[in-house]
């Protein structure tokens, strides 16, 4: 789905109270969160044609939220009030598009085990019931709103049984961790601690620590970490402050080595400047986006020499000179930050590799480019993090 122009209808029961200011404070948020929201209680006024506007709101939303609790499911499926009546348009486009997934249960209040009405009971849904995970449970459904997932689908990794012609070397057992402090150590001698490097020497460093071989038959031991876990396979400089790793191209800020007591604990910090837009897009979302997700970027490609839209990346050509060109493969995505932005780049098997750390990750890195924390917040809660268990 595009991530403009969303819009979404609320579909709940009127429990209570307590239930209907519940329902507000979600619907705010998602407003706040540059999500159109269509809700009764400020879209319907009094004498409004209310199945007019049900029906409006059902058919031309994008998503559609189903707010499920026990009162909710009981008038669904026996056809009753305001709520059966959502429910009859609802099941009627569920059985024409079997395959959408416009309506998403929003489960809160549910005593039953089946957790949606009928047409919804085979549906994943996200679970909204403990109230103290409310912003984890909300961020998750953000993502799933803008079609950003949370934990993006690794590049597909080559078949093990195929021979190549490339012979990359082998890792024969060498832990990802210990392969990275050995590099960071020749990229950052004598450092104990923390110690930062900018600019041009930032970028050295970086090169020192991320030169070939970055893969490996049997792994990829060097990962950078932010919203997602990507494993670094190619690094390059594009010019004294310019790196690119893999498809992010990144104009190198600062760095700040960190070497802690133990040698599987050690990571390398980076901060970027903000690069210039590539001039395809319209920039009106910049601030919409840092909103969001912290930081803002854009997706684009590189064509002999020339600068393409992600669209036409997608679809294998370009116009060209008013004529449209086929890219024959020959098209490399790029990745650009408008804003400042941070990352962390660590070895595969490093504590930060930690599923329970992942929110709170890039809650802190945020934090950091907010001015409001400083590294050394973020360091101290990763000291805390177990050694990974490798098999």
């Amino acid at each position: 789905m595009s991530a403009e122009n969303i819009k979404v209808f609320i579909s709940y029961s009127h429990d209570d109270a307590e239930h209907s200011d519940w329902v507000y404070k979600l619907a705010s948020k998602l407003v706040e969160n540059g999500i159109e929201t269509i809700l009764d209680q400020w879209d319907l006024n009094l004498g409004a044609n209310l199945p007019k506007f049900m029906a409006h709101g059902l058919s031309n939303s994008d998503r559609v939220l189903v707010v499920c609790t026990d009162n909710y499911i009981e008038k669904a499926n026996n056809g009753r009030g305001g709520v059966g009546y959502e429910n009859t348009i609802l099941t009627e486009e569920l059985l024409y598009d079997q395959e959408t997934t416009k309506f998403i249960p929003v489960v809160r209040n549910v005593s039953t085990e089946r957790k949606a009405p009928i047409g919804l009971a085979a549906r994943t849904y996200i679970d909204f019931s403990n109230d103290t995970e409310f912003e984890q449970s909300f961020k998750k459904l953000l993502h799933e709103l803008y079609g950003v997932p949370l934990r993006p689908k690794p590049a597909l990794g080559r078949n093990p049984f195929k021979a190549s012609d490339i012979t990359k070397p082998k890792l024969n057992g060498l832990d990802s961790t210990v392969l990275f402090h050995q590099r960071f150590g020749k990229a950052f001698p004598g450092v104990r601690g923390t110690e930062w490097f900018q600019n041009e020497d930032a970028v050295q460093r970086l090169a020192l620590l991320l030169h070939e071989p970055l893969v490996f038959e049997d792994g990829t031991p060097f990962w950078w970490w932010r919203s997602g876990d990507l494993h670094i396979e190619k690094f390059e400089v594009l010019d004294a402050t310019t790196v690119l790793i893999d498809e992010e191209e990144l104009i190198i800020d600062e760095i700040a080595a960190v070497n802690p007591r133990n040698y599987y604990q050690c990571f390398v910090y980076v901060k970027t400047k903000p690069s210039s837009p590539s001039g395809l897009y319209p920039l009106n979302k910049i601030e919409e986006d840092t909103k969001l997700n912290g930081y803002a970027r854009e997706e684009f490609a590189v064509f002999k020499g020339m600068n393409i839209t992600r669209a036409e990346l997608d679809d294998g050509a370009a116009v060209i000179d008013g004529k449209p060109v086929a890219l024959e493969g020959q098209a490399e995505i790029r990745i650009r930050y408008l804003t400042p932005y941070n990352l962390v780049i660590a070895p595969h098997n490093s504590p930060i590799n930690n599923a329970e750390f992942y929110l709170r990750r890039d809650e802190l890195l945020n934090e950091i480019l907010k001015g409001n924390a400083r590294l050394e917040k973020f360091t101290e809660e990763f000291l805390k993090l177990p050694k990974r268990q490798t098999y």
